[in-house]
């Protein structure tokens, strides 16, 4: 417990009415000494009595650099008091997180900014009580930590990386088919080939076939790397080229530094958590059907071992970041169109 600047006024209010008081008579402690005393004595008592709040953060979703979320922070005690509460932020995030509030009296919310890409942590929150004079304060750290992502941007492409994108995926995509595994309900992004008619006339819905390796088969190779200080950039590249490939139905093996990841069309988030977390290191594949090299200067790409740059391949005047089909993103918010037609 301490005092704050108030109290150290009102202290010294106490302090030059006792040597008033010496000097004049004790008629002049009635009139200021004797109020701020009982205060100061109020307060002390007040803050001393505070016990230790109970902090509990509610998450906001993961996003795209320049998006805002809110945050919400559920204040409990054992008796309310006014205070004031700080979340902290980690470097990549922005925002005014001090909030006055009566603890155990609801919750309290504040807005945060995604500037960069990667993991990020909210708090642990500091509680500063205080008594309802402001005279005295005593802190409290709560809340523990939590992580929110923040993805790679998704640019848009241009019409020759979408056409080269499209001879990708039809390269990839073979006649023979791997083990049957069974009858499932079709997903939006599943090739009309794989569609077993006869199944799907008996049920009314379309069902498909699906295969024990199948994403092995179809899927297009994409690995990654960056020099240090350049992953962001190829995050960026890795992210774009992924996203589109996926949006027009063709399945994805990734490789990185950060390690392997297998995703379906329809599931743009496994990508971009996976690359929300890239740190630099040597492209792993450099036989893939799509390399990206972050390097100095420029973001190298190979599409079927045609080298280009990644500025060459975004459409131009595209600035703007897209959000992730199938992740949860803010009311009205809606991806770049990135997709390459199959």
């Amino acid at each position: 417990m301490r005092l704050t600047l108030r109290g150290w006024v009102a202290v010294a209010v106490v302090v030059a009415g006792v040597a008033n008081a010496v000097a004049y008579g004790p008629r002049a402690l009635n009139a200021v000494v004797v109020p701020v005393a009982v205060g100061l004595v109020v307060g002390a008592v007040q803050v001393w009595r505070v016990s230790p709040p109970r902090v509990e953060r509610v998450a906001p979703d993961d996003g795209f650099p320049g998006e805002t979320r809110t945050v919400s922070l559920a204040l409990d005690a054992d008796r309310p008091f006014p205070a004031t509460t700080t979340d902290a932020l980690s470097p990549g995030l922005d925002g005014d997180t001090a909030v006055d509030s009566v603890v155990g009296d609801g919750r309290v919310d504040y807005e945060v900014t995604y500037r960069a890409r990667g993991p990020a942590t909210l708090g642990p929150a500091t509680v500063v009580a205080r008594d309802i004079l402001g005279l005295f304060s005593k802190s409290f750290t709560a809340g523990g930590t939590t992580e929110v992502l923040v993805f790679p941007r998704v640019r848009s492409l241009g019409t020759a990386a979408r056409r080269d994108l499209s001879a990708l995926a039809d390269a990839g995509r073979t006649n023979e088919r791997a083990e049957f595994d069974r009858l499932r309900e079709y997903v939006p992004g599943d090739p009309l080939r794989d569609i077993h008619w006869k199944s799907s006339a008996k049920s009314g819905d379309l069902v498909v076939k699906a295969y024990s390796d199948r994403v092995t088969a179809d899927a297009v190779r994409v690995s990654a790397g960056a020099t240090d200080g350049h992953e962001d950039d190829a995050a960026e590249a890795a992210a774009t080229l992924c996203c589109a490939l996926l949006d027009a139905g063709v399945p994805v093996h990734l490789t990185s530094p950060a390690g392997v990841v297998e995703a379906t069309p329809g599931d743009r988030r496994r990508v971009l958590v996976h690359l929300s977390r890239l740190r630099s290191g040597s492209v792993p594949d450099e036989t893939a059907e799509v390399v990206v090299s972050g390097d100095a200067g420029k973001t190298r790409v190979a599409l079927g071992g045609r080298e280009t740059t990644f500025d060459r391949l975004r459409a131009d005047g595209d600035a703007a970041a897209s959000s992730p089909r199938g992740a949860a993103s803010p009311a009205g918010t809606r991806g770049t169109d990135s997709g390459v037609s199959a």
